[in-house]
Formats: structure tokens, sequence, C-alpha cells
């Protein structure tokens, strides 16, 4: 062996007791202690749950000495003055006021003028919620700085009915060596508050049986697993079905509704007199053709034929997918296999668009996964989802399956989806809403394919995402975008310390090797900003103003973020003063604490 090949030997294996070396102190000092920094961080986050639980229940309970014991005797915040309410903006009978600031320190006495002036302003509470927003750091473990969210809906002095939402950045210091109850406030700050008030008046509930609507939603029986003992491997599914469908399905101008069910979907006809105030609906789902369908996760209406009556699409999870022809009479017939409708596949959604511009409706299909066999494989870039579907319309006659020559075979685990012409091109593009992911954008390139563009569009968002909608809110003759996601109270939980204990344990594991792929497509479109995941996914809704030039601008600081557990959106004009409103549907499955959430 020559003196070269021995020094190349030595050299080589002194890199390997390097390597070796260098995998052991990071595995035995640095993983430790940065795992030991985050169940701090944890600790800290649980502690400040806790008392901003208690904090809430004070305000209440509308009890001044108990709100007040939530801060230090030495409260001070320079600078922070104090804070009233704008004289606000009054539209159709609500009114919106901005909590302003106001100049020079604060000290303990104002904080208890002030307490007591915002109470003698309530006449009672319905609930006040306060939870953490974010967690900022500091490496001082008795200090504590937050930005938590404080909700108090109620009926003010004059009777309205208002709700604040005020976001606050507090400084808490652990003034004992006792437990959390004896973290204080010793100053804050305000970051942004709202009060909305009128006399919710807007909308009248009505007894849906009052009217002749008689329909109890009833799950997927073959997604209860208590019903058919076969287990879900991700069991959250059972719960994500049920929906209605307004559409005038006779032609007599007047809105008609559809109930897709897990049991027996319900069409009912709207039998109310033109211009008469005694609306009334009939059940006709017997009449109609319609009776008897089951496994229904949504259904959508649409003229497929160009005979001037809407057809009717059901959706269904992993059961065959229906077209049911509306024959101008009343009634419907099956068409599925004369249409060469060939869907079976966990499908959720599905939406109408004219892609190729032929003058018939094509159709996609918004898939999910499999939850029987799968589970999200990264729960915020999830891609092991079965593929979206896309039906060319083929004279109103046939359905063809073009998703691979199209490329919109989008492998998320799709919830939604919906089609507009955002950059006036003359044809119109997909947005696709994954759940545990990304949102996509594919833009129509007009003949016959499509590009995936979320990231160069601007529209790049990850999270639960459940619901779009296209519409012009700023009147500029745009198509602006609104998308629902998740605002969670859990979204501090989520900061980069979090991201990098989910990376660590990722490390520890085998799907460091079997998802290195997706890692990298990740990495690909966000590159350092991974670290910031754990926040976007639970940020709430998003509002995305069209530029015009084929790029769009999130709109952050427009109030419409937090939704909640956000599901369907739409724009609409609520109160006909020619601007679009949004309406948000939210809610979840919670524990019996609402802490979880």
């Amino acid at each position: 062996m020559g003196l070269k090949l021995k020094r190349i030997i030595r050299f080589g294996v002194a890199l390997l007791v390097l390597a070796i070396g260098m995998v052991a102190y990071v595995s035995f000092f640095v993983i430790p202690g940065q795992d030991a920094e985050h169940a701090r961080f944890y600790e800290k986050g649980r502690r400040l749950n806790l008392l901003l639980s208690a904090y809430a229940e004070a305000f209440q309970e509308m009890d001044n000495a108990r709100i007040l014991g939530f801060y230090s005797p030495d409260y001070r915040s320079p600078q922070r003055g104090q804070w009233s309410l704008d004289e606000g903006s009054t539209h159709t009978g609500t009114s919106v006021y901005q909590l302003i600031r106001g100049a020079g320190d604060f000290e303990r006495s104002d904080l208890e003028q002030e307490v007591s002036r915002y109470l003698n302003g309530i006449e009672s509470v319905a609930q006040c919620q306060s939870k953490i927003d974010l967690i900022h750091r500091t490496e001082d473990e008795q200090k504590l700085e937050a930005r938590v969210k404080f909700i108090l809906d109620g009926i003010d002095r004059e009777g309205r009915l208002f709700q604040d939402r005020f976001f606050i950045r507090w400084t808490l210091r652990k003034e004992t060596a006792r437990p959390a109850s004896d973290w204080k406030i010793v100053s804050d700050q305000l970051v942004e508050g709202v009060r909305v008030a009128g006399p919710g008046s807007g909308f009248r509930s009505i007894d849906p049986t009052r009217i002749g609507i008689e329909f109890r939603h009833q799950r997927d029986p073959r997604l209860d697993p208590v019903a058919n003992g076969r287990r879900l491997k991700f069991g959250v599914i059972q719960h994500g079905f049920g929906g209605v469908a307004a559409v005038d399905y006779n032609n007599d101008g007047k809105p008609d509704l559809f109930f897709a069910d897990g049991r027996n979907s319900r069409l009912f006809r709207n039998d109310s007199e033109d211009g008469s105030q005694d609306v009334r609906f009939s059940d006709v789902t017997s009449g109609s053709g319609l009776d008897g369908i089951g496994e229904a996760g949504s259904g959508f209406f649409a003229d497929i034929d160009n005979d001037g009556w809407k057809d009717l699409v059901i959706i269904r999870y992993l059961a065959p997918s229906l077209i049911f022809h509306n024959d101008g009479d009343g009634t419907f017939s099956d068409r599925t296999e004369q249409m060469g409708f060939d869907l079976i596949a966990p499908a959720i959604s599905a939406v109408f668009l004219d892609f190729d511009r032929d003058g018939f409706l094509d159709l996609y299909v918004a898939v999910y996964g499999d939850a029987f066999q799968e589970l999200p494989r990264l729960p915020f870039f999830a891609r092991n989802g079965a593929p979206n579907r896309l039906f060319r319309n083929e004279g109103g006659e046939r359905f063809r399956d073009v998703t691979l020559t199209s490329g919109t075979g989008d492998r998320g685990w799709s919830l939604a989806t919906t089609a507009a012409d955002y950059d006036d091109d003359g044809y119109p593009d997909l947005v696709v809403l994954n759940d545990f992911g990304r949102k996509a954008l594919y833009h129509n390139q007009g003949d016959g394919t499509f590009r995936e563009v979320a990231k160069q569009a601007g529209v790049l968002d990850f999270s639960g995402g459940m619901g779009a909608t296209f519409g012009d809110f700023d009147d500029d003759g745009l198509l602006d975008l609104y998308t629902s996601n998740i605002n969670s109270n859990q979204r501090w939980f989520g900061e980069d310390r979090t991201a990098s204990l989910y990376l660590r344990n990722v490390l520890r594991t085998k799907w460091i090797f079997l998802d290195a792929l997706e890692f990298r497509a990740l990495y690909g479109l966000l590159g350092t900003r991974w670290v910031e995941l754990g926040q976007m996914v639970g940020e709430g809704n998003s509002l995305f103003r069209n530029r015009g030039d084929g790029t769009f601008e999130e709109l952050k600081d427009s109030h419409t973020n937090r939704a909640g557990w956000s599901w369907g959106v739409n724009f609409l004009d609520i109160d006909n003063d020619s601007d679009l409103d949004i309406y948000a549907v939210n809610g979840w499955i919670s524990n019996a604490t609402k802490t979880d959430l």
C-alpha cells in the first residue's frame, strides 16, 4: 500500500470519527437542550392559557376587583395612554368603533379607572373569551411577553348587541415562586381593537318546520365506525359532510332547496306565492325521482346539456358519484352510465366551468384521501391524497376524464374548489383548497392544459383549506379571492420552536427518508421561511386583492382572517348597498373546556 493511499485512508477515518463525534454531540447535547427549551416554552403557554381563562371569567362576571387582581401592584405602562373608542361609523344600523391609544405614561390608578369605566358601559355580558395569539421569545424565565386576544359579547347601556375584539401585548412577571396564579401583568400595549354594535335585527330566525322544511342531517353510515364496526384510519372525515344547494330547478323564478345527506337526500320545492311574505316549501323528493339517494356528500346543479333546465351532480365519498338529468317536468332521471361518468373516489366537492370554451359546462371534482387506508402524511403539506379529476363535457352527451392531459390532478387532501377567470384572458382558472396543505391556483393556458401558479401569483397559503370565493370587493373590475382556513387558539404553539421540534422528531424516525422528496418540495416553496409554517397554518382566512397583472396582494390588515375554524365562505351583498360583504361559516368539535382549538 502506497504512502499516498495510507494518508487518504487516515484522513477518511479522521473525517468519519469527526462526523460521528459531531452527530453524537448534537444528539446528546444540542437536541436535548432544544427539546428542554421547547418544553419550557410549552409550559409557559399552558400556564398563560389557565390565567386567560380565569381572566375571561372575571369579565363575564363583571367583577372589577377580580379583574384588577390579574395586574401587578407595580403595574406601569410607559407611553400607553388611556384606551377609548372613537366616534365610529354607522352603516345600515350597525356601528363600528376603533379602540384608540392615548398618550403619556399609564399608572395602576389609571388602569383602575379604565376598567371601571369599561364595565360601567356594559349592561350585561353574554360571553367572554381570552386566548393566546402569539408568545414572544424571552430569555428571562420569570418574564413572559405575549399577544393575547380578548373577545367579549354583550349588551351595552343603549340596549345594543355588541362584540369587542381586542388584541393586546402583555408583559407578565412571576412575582413569587408559587404556581401560575402568581403571574401578574406588569404592563400592556394595544395592538388593535374593534367594537361592532347594532340592534341585532338584520336577520330573523325562522323555524324551518313552520315553512315546510323537515330535515335532519344523518351521516353516511359507511363512515360511522359505531354503526358499521369498520375502523377509520382518519376518523375526522365522518363529520365532514352535509350541505345545501339553492337552485330554481323548475324554472318558476323561486329558489328551491336540495339537501345532500348520508342516508336520504331531500329536495324541497318553493311553493311561495309571488310577492308574499308567507314562505312555504314542499318535500317533493319522492315524486322527483331523487328518493333514496344516500352516501351523498354534496350536490351541484348546472345545465349540462344546454336544454334550459338545471341538472344535478351528486358527489359521493368512495361511492359512485351520480348525474341526474332534469327532465323539465319536475322530475329527474339517472344518466350516470349514459354520460360515462365513472367516478368512485374519496370525492368531496366540485365546480362547473367551461374550461375549453366550447359552450358546454365541464366538471372539476375535488378529491380527498382514503380515510380507511391513509392519514395525511405531512400535517402541513400532505400530498398523498387521491388525484382531483377534470371531466370534459362532450356536447352534453358524455363526460370524458381529461385529468392527465390537463395537468389538474392535484394530490392534496382537497376539500373545496372554485373557478373564475382571475386574469381576464377569457379562460376560467381553478383554485383548489387542500386540507393539511397548500392552496393551489391552476392557470388555464387556453390549450386544454393548466399550470399551477399559486406561488408566482401571490396566493401560496398553508392551512386547513376549506372554502374559496371570487368577487370584486373593491369595485375595480378585477376578481379578488377570499379563502377559508383555520384560525386556531393554539396558533401560539406553532412558533418556530415547535416547527423545529417537529423536524427533530422526524429526524429520529424513518419518515425523514420516506418523505424526503416532500420536505424538499416544501423547502423549494418556502425556503428558510419553513419555520413560520406553524403560525401560517393557524393564522386564519385570507383576502387577496387582484392587482390586475396576474398577481394578488394579501390584505392581512383587512380584519377578514379571524373567522374561527372556517368552512364555506361567500361574497354577497347582504344589505343591498352595492358593496360585497363576506359570509363565513365556522365551527368544530371542541372539548368541554373549549381550550383545545
